[in-house]
């Protein structure tokens, strides 16, 4: 079920969370989703009133009813990157982003420190690259560092951890191929396996230590693999991750 518009509030600037480049970027994630919400609640709506004979039909209405009777997302629904998928599906994965959008919009209210220590689930944001971005310039002006001196650093986990004030929770990633097990990846027969949750740190370049074998692998948006969102290190102890295609999905849409 979809949250009702009135549900989705807005968040609220103020002179501190503003400075903040991870409340900025999650006040334009929950703009588009509240926009885009109140178009499709609208269009339901008046596509209802059409149907009980309280409404007349109009081109637009008449487009949206051919696209839903025929399994279509409806154009003016699609604002964001999603693979090409029929209706029911794309109703679920956008009423889960909503209740995302909810659960941060909740977050907020407690605080900047609640909202950062949120685990995300990646794939259900519009934007994934500005979220990395966003990250990173948080920690850069929490450290007083340059953007160019932190690198990314990942640790996966299956249940939430402590985060520090360089330290990020996500959520819902896939692993084509391989599977992650005492901290390492080895490479699997399963087509795809969960990562339950990671932990991404910026860390600068001269803190960082490397212990044995590094493999590194791309994040795609969705199994098309024409979005690519970021590349993520992982200790390994084998080969041949490029040569079975082993990469990491924001989520399992294709």
């Amino acid at each position: 079920m979809l949250w009702s518009q009135e549900e989705l509030a807005a968040l609220k600037r103020t002179v501190e969370n503003i400075k903040d480049p991870l409340y900025r970027f999650f006040e334009r994630e929950c703009t588009i989703g509240r926009n885009l919400l109140k178009t499709v609640l609208t269009d339901l709506n008046d596509i209802s009133q059409v149907c009980d004979l309280k409404k007349k039909q109009t081109n637009y209405i008449r487009g949206l009813l051919s696209d839903l009777q025929k399994g279509i997302v409806p154009k003016s629904w699609l604002r964001y990157n999603v693979p090409g998928v029929t209706i029911n599906p794309w109703i679920i994965d956008f009423s889960e982003r909503i209740r995302q959008l909810q659960t941060i919009v909740e977050a907020a209210q407690k605080g900047q420190t609640a909202l950062k220590e949120m685990s995300v689930w990646l794939g259900g944001l519009f934007s994934q690259e500005a979220y990395f971005t966003a990250t990173r310039q948080s920690v850069a002006q929490c450290k007083g560092y340059s953007l160019e001196e932190l690198k990314l650093q990942v640790s996966v986990h299956n249940a939430p951890v402590e985060l520090d004030n360089s330290s990020f929770g996500i959520s819902g990633l896939k692993l084509m191929g391989a599977m992650h097990s005492d901290g390492k990846l080895t490479i699997t027969e399963d087509i795809m396996t969960d990562l339950v949750y990671t932990k991404i740190s910026w860390v600068r370049d001269q803190d960082i230590q490397i212990s044995g074998k590094q493999i590194t692998l791309p994040v795609y948006l969705n199994n098309t693999r024409t979005t690519l969102v970021e590349t993520l290190n992982f200790r390994t102890d084998q080969d041949k991750f490029y040569e079975r295609g082993v990469a990491i999905l924001c989520t399992g849409l294709s």
